[in-house]
């Protein structure tokens, strides 16, 4: 290493690895906004998977991961400014009208997962190749992009494609997967068909790209065998699309939107500091169709629990959009524990031109300034009234006033679609079986499944994939044994599988030292509380006893404590580790005990 490296590739390398892509499926999308960028009509992600042996068993594990495109593919020069960190050819301000800009998706995203990257691209037929290799930058033997040279495209990977590699095209190989969350090629593909939809849903709208996912085995003829293909469908969020991947409506739908607009389509002009040019945000607004909800919950069936209603679940959120691609769904302005948040639906949509206004991050994943912003607290933190405060960000030319407006919309239209909703609902009530959801199992259920989204695989998970039946009878067992009356036991089982909450919360005493015991069953993890525990008596106990809103929030975030505890058990894989956890919870709750009874002595 040279004294004058200002910034060491050996020691810079590492760092660079941990760039804040979410998961396996995020940084995958770097590699389509690349090839979207290129003009690509066909892209293809494809695992390859190989075969260990664990324990006299034998496992499949993803081995390499190839993302291949038929784009405008890349010359000489382009190849190698592509594989640089940084460097890229949408840097100036005059070519960022498209989803590129920051010079860091192939590289960045690339060895966040892996050990290597090796970069096949042509132009009229002329293949050229280069590579980075995480291992050899590191070792001081790696410190230019490899200078390209003509190399033939790999045939194991060109006999696995449906698309016809034509005059020009990249194909990115990824091997030594080695922070790839997901171990199995299915359950990434799963969640990256969700995102992905999600991401290009506009570009996949109306045909602009076509994209195949397909998981590939060995099989004993030492061919690949074809063990998931899937090509991927638009995920709407506002669900105003048709021939969507959300499942299959009641009739008479169809293929119908199940949402529809509320209002038209609300826009903001933006003129940026020094500059002529105005640019648009735009702000859409949709509401699920009122005889649609119904149909969801005939029978007494919770809408939410519906196959339909579990897919909208999953898309809770305001859906920022740049460029014509989400960057996230922000979570500002939701209430997390409300169930009803899934049948409504917002996106915020700008040019690539905003993204200092919004704060979009280098690796297209979020747009930080964006959130649920209040003009009145914050101009009377200023002396200033809510009027005369907007009206100074504005002379000023502080794009802060962009951020307050957008989010004063949202929330002026998201009070009366609320509304609405909350009429939709009435005359159901009557009818339908009322399930009282604690906020605490249901914010709990909401983020173990953003987890599971992004990789995270828990025990009680695998019974997910039971029969309603079978979860209920399983989860009414346990909680006899726990010592619930059955006929309250059933009720809860019933209740629970029904509204798809995972978690659920229950006091009953038992011997021990522990205040709380976690187990599964069914699919659903049980957070057992010790009514003879001090924690019951003086702190659950008081904290259920208030009639202050304070005091409702704070019991919320208790039991929420409590289900992030037994998640954390729930994940642990290596059997030794999740005993060190049970210990720990029982010498944390004798502690406890003994604490609080010293505290609270008669």
């Amino acid at each position: 290493m040279s004294e004058h490296d200002i910034i060491p590739a050996a020691l810079a390398i590492t760092a660079m690895r941990d760039s804040g892509y979410r998961d396996a499926a995020h940084a995958l999308a770097e590699l389509v906004d690349n090839s979207v960028q290129a003009g690509a009509r066909n892209v293809e992600i494809i695992c390859l998977d190989k075969i260990e042996f664990v324990q006299q068993r034998t496992r499949r594990r993803i081995d390499r991961i190839a993302v291949f495109d038929d784009g405008c593919g890349m010359g000489h020069a382009v190849l190698q400014i592509a594989l640089q960190f940084g460097n890229g050819t949408h840097l100036t301000a005059d070519r960022q009208n498209g989803i590129g800009k920051f010079g860091m998706g192939l590289p960045n995203s690339s060895i966040s997962q892996c050990q290597r990257v090796d970069v096949w691209s042509w132009q009229e037929g002329q293949v050229l190749y280069s590579y980075l290799d995480v291992e050899e930058i590191a070792a001081g033997k790696l410190k230019t992009v490899p200078i390209p040279v003509p190399r033939a495209l790999p045939d194991e990977i060109i006999a696995l494609l449906k698309t016809e590699v034509c005059q020009s095209g990249t194909l990115v190989l990824w091997s030594g997967l080695d922070r790839v969350r997901w171990k199995g090629s299915k359950a990434l593909l799963d969640n990256s068909e969700f995102l992905i939809g999600r991401m290009y849903r506009y570009f996949l709208e109306n045909d602009r790209v076509k994209i195949r996912l397909a998981a590939l085995a060995p099989d004993p003829s030492r061919d690949w065998q074809v063990e998931y293909e899937q090509y991927v469908q638009p995920n709407d969020p506002l669900y105003l699309m048709r021939w969507t991947s959300c499942p299959p409506l009641p009739e008479p739908y169809g293929g119908e939107a199940s949402f529809e607009e509320y209002g038209p389509p609300q826009e903001l002009s933006v003129q940026l500091p020094g500059s002529s040019e105005s640019h648009t945000v735009a702000i859409r607004f949709s509401i699920v169709k009122r005889d649609l909800r119904k149909r969801l919950g005939k029978g007494g069936q919770s809408p939410g629990a519906t196959d339909v209603g579990k897919h909208m679940g999953k898309n809770i959120g305001i859906s920022i959009v740049r460029a014509g691609r989400e960057l996230e769904m922000s979570r500002a302005h939701v209430i997390g524990y409300d169930p009803v948040e899934r049948w409504w639906g917002i996106e915020v949509s700008f040019p690539p031109a905003l993204d200092e206004i919004f704060g979009v991050t280098n690796n297209k994943q979020a747009a930080t300034a964006f959130a649920e912003l209040n003009l009145d607290e914050d101009a009377a933190a200023e002396g200033m009234k809510a009027q005369e405060f907007f009206e100074e960000l504005k002379k000023v030319d502080d794009p802060r006033w962009v951020l307050y407006e957008v989010s004063r919309r949202i929330h002026a239209n998201l009070a009366a679609m609320r509304k609405q909703l909350s009429r939709m609902s009435e005359g159901q009530r009557q009818r339908a079986v009322v399930v009282e959801v604690d906020p605490a199992e249901m914010a709990a259920t909401q983020a173990t499944v953003a987890r599971q989204q992004e990789g995270y695989v828990g025990k009680s998970d695998e019974e997910e994939d039971l029969s309603p039946e079978e979860r209920t009878q399983d989860l009414q067992r346990k909680l006899e044994e726990l010592g619930k009356d059955p006929g309250e036991a059933k009720e809860i089982a019933v209740s629970h599988v029904t509204a798809g909450i995972k978690y659920v919360f229950q006091q009953t005493p038992y011997e021990g030292a522990s205040f709380f015991t976690v187990s599964s069953r069914g699919g659903s993890i049980i957070v057992n509380v010790n009514k003879e525990h001090p924690v019951a008596r003086y702190l659950l106990e008081l904290l259920e006893s208030s009639e202050n809103s304070n005091g409702n929030r704070a019991l919320t975030a208790l039991k929420l404590m409590l289900c992030a505890w037994a998640r954390l058990e729930d994940e642990t894989q290596n059997d030794k580790q999740r005993q060190r956890y049970v210990d720990i919870r029982d010498e944390w709750g004798r502690m406890t005990r003994d604490f609080l009874s010293t505290a609270y002595e008669d």
